[in-house]
Formats: structure tokens, C-alpha cells, sequence
């Protein structure tokens, strides 16, 4: 399988290139970085000063940048919400998926940054949002990334790896259903 990441707007590199080597590892996979596409005005909600994750997936699946790779994952600093929801990490549609790294941030939470702690998320949503792409659910397991997530706090107690029931579904391709 061969995965891409595409920065949405403006995103530091060195932010993308740290996503590389872990989606390489939980997908054995060839993972490159793609160039970078505008954040689209059409997602923007300017009452909320958040961007709709629907129309943002959408707009990366439509930009041609993910062509000739398997799975494609946006990746923006902007805030995502969902109508009827507050705010969404990521989104993940058959082939594509896009994260924000917004609110994985210690500042959101009035904190001091910590790069670790804002790395390990920004990988736990990363592989999270890419194994829905291949087909898998939310997990009951709370240390698989494969859990859902609410808040940071449920973020934070989760593992960057799929459990014992997940990990042969990756395998094979993914599993039915979402």
C-alpha cells in the first residue's frame, strides 16, 4: 500500500515528516509527502472559525494530489467540526482521511507546549483516521487506537497501535463496514 500526506493550508513540514516513519511502521507501507493544496473557502465557517471536516475531505478527494497512491491523509491546523458536533480530530471517507492537529496541542488547553505529547497524538490520530480507510470500526478496546475518541483525554489514553482483533484486519486489508 502506498499512503500519501498532503498538508492543507498552512502546516510546518517537519510536523508532516513526523507522521512518516510511524504510518510506514503500523501499515508497512510506502508513505510520501505530497505538495501542499489551500485550505478550500468553502469549508470555512466564519461564525464557528472552524472548518467543515466534511467538505474538507472532500475537497482533498477531488484535488488529484492523492492520484496514484492507495490512501491519501490530509493533514491542516485549522479547527474541524461536523454539523451537529462540536469539533472532530479527523475524518476518514473509502480512501482518504484528514486530521487536524488544532486541538491535539497543549496552547488549545491554555498548557505549555510538550512535542511529544502533541507528536504521539497527532500519530495516534493519524493511524486512527487511516485504519478507518481500510475499512475498520471503533474499538471497545480503550489502549486501541482503534477507540473512539471524544476528548484529549480519551486520545491520551490510547496507544498509537491496533490491538490483538484489529492488527490482522490491517493485514488483510480492512475489515467490512465502519
Amino acid at each position: 500500500m502506498r499512503i500519501t500526506l498532503i498538508p492543507i493550508g498552512k502546516v510546518d513540514p517537519a510536523e508532516i515528516k513526523m507522521l512518516e516513519d510511524p504510518l510506514k511502521t503500523e501499515f508497512s507501507s510506502d508513505v510520501t509527502i505530497g505538495k501542499k493544496i489551500p485550505l478550500p473557502a468553502a469549508a470555512r465557517n466564519a461564525a464557528r472559525n472552524q472548518y467543515d471536516a466534511e467538505v474538507m475531505l472532500e475537497f482533498l478527494s477531488l484535488s488529484g494530489d492523492s492520484a496514484g497512491y492507495d490512501r491519501a491523509l490530509g493533514v491542516t491546523d485549522v479547527d474541524l467540526y461536523l454539523p451537529g458536533v462540536n469539533f472532530v480530530f479527523g475524518l476518514a471517507g473509502r480512501r482518504n482521511a484528514v486530521i487536524s492537529f488544532h486541538r491535539l496541542r497543549q496552547s488549545f488547553y491554555g498548557l505549555p507546549e510538550d512535542a511529544e505529547l502533541f507528536q504521539r497524538r497527532a500519530v495516534v490520530e493519524a493511524v486512527h483516521e487511516m485504519g478507518h480507510t481500510l475499512g475498520l470500526a471503533h474499538c471497545g478496546d480503550p489502549r486501541c487506537v482503534m477507540r473512539f475518541s471524544n476528548t484529549i483525554a480519551e486520545t491520551d489514553l490510547k496507544g498509537p497501535a491496533f490491538c490483538t482483533t484489529c492488527r490482522p484486519r490491517v493485514r488483510t486489508g480492512g475489515a467490512t463496514g465502519r
